[in-house]
């Protein structure tokens, strides 16, 4: 299927930038929102929006009653395009999770998005954290985790005082070669189990910025992005013994 511009070929005056935008629907979940939020300042080459902080929940039920229809995904995104106006140089991407969706529905947003050159959704399976696995690790078959909820307790295990975004995310390159050297079939948009496609928009990123301005990231911006966002756990005094 040939795909179509997503949006008109002729830029109006007002939305011409220097920078490319990437729009990122995670639906509504807390990890993936953390996770790609920190893309915003890697470069000023790029934007990041998450659309789901652009068209809230409140404003998609006044004319939806079902969350979890591809009709929701794609309105919201229509939505934030109307608003936002995206041209084509933009990206749109779906970042979901098999375990959260029938073959059916998944299949209604890939078709969807095969329609447009700028439209692409990356799916993961079971969840999100197969992706987070691929930071710290190269192969996942000695991963003991099968459902969504395994893989959690795992990714949290990877770190002292558990995980966050901001203690990974320098690891983007390696999860990027591990997620695509573990896709047993690229050519496919579903991911087999233990396998993910995030890796697909990590390429699309870090082609876009460049080595130099992710690595400047690492070295001179992440480290006070550190401090602002990792809390250090408060330790409570102990108290002294009581004298009998």
């Amino acid at each position: 299927m040939r795909k179509k511009r997503g949006y008109k070929r002729e830029t109006p005056a007002e939305l011409v930038r220097d920078y490319k935008l990437f729009a990122i629907a995670c639906e509504g979940s807390k990890t993936e929102p953390e996770y790609f939020g920190i893309f915003e300042y890697f470069s000023p080459k790029i934007k990041v929006d998450i659309i789901e902080s652009k068209v809230s929940d409140a404003e998609m039920l006044a004319t939806h009653n079902n969350r979890s229809a591809p009709k929701w995904v794609l309105d919201r995104a229509m939505k934030y395009i109307e608003r936002v106006g995206l041209i084509d140089e933009d990206e749109l991407w779906f970042v979901m999770d098999i375990d959260k969706w029938s073959p059916e529905q998944i299949r209604e947003i890939a078709e969807y998005c095969a329609k447009y050159i700028n439209w692409h959704i990356v799916l993961s399976n079971p969840c999100f954290e197969v992706w987070l696995y691929f930071h710290k690790k190269s192969d996942i078959s000695k991963s003991k985790s099968v459902n969504s909820q395994d893989f959690k307790t795992e990714i949290t295990s990877f770190f002292s005082g558990g995980y966050n975004p901001y203690k990974i995310i320098h690891l983007l390159p390696d999860a990027i070669a591990n997620a695509k050297a573990n896709d047993s079939d690229p050519d496919h948009y579903a991911p087999k189990h233990k396998e993910t496609k995030v890796y697909l928009l990590g390429e699309a990123i870090m082609n876009t910025i460049g080595k130099n301005d992710f690595e400047d990231f690492v070295k001179n911006k992440l480290p006070n992005l550190r401090k602002l966002k990792i809390r250090v756990p408060e330790t409570k005094p102990t108290k002294s013994p009581k004298r009998k």
